[in-house]
């Protein structure tokens, strides 16, 4: 191998390697915290902690229907 081709094949190299080094550099950027969201509703959804529900969903879920009534 010549000495040009060597200093390109080092060049190279050291390019990628720089290139690696800068992405594992940028992966480690530590991001704010998420959004604190209180327990209750927030337009049409419920947040119970764990998930939204839909109006219609948290109604049948934590109001039965109250039993038909019977005329007799």
């Amino acid at each position: 191998m010549n000495k040009t081709k060597k200093s390109l094949l080092i060049a190279s190299l050291a390019a990628a390697l720089g290139m690696g080094l800068a992405n594992v550099a940028s992966a480690e950027v530590h991001h704010a915290p998420p959004h604190h969201v209180t327990v209750g509703w927030h337009g049409d959804r419920y947040w119970d902690g764990h998930r939204y529900w839909q109006r219609q969903e948290w109604e049948r879920h934590h109001h039965p229907a109250p039993p038909a009534h019977r005329y007799y």
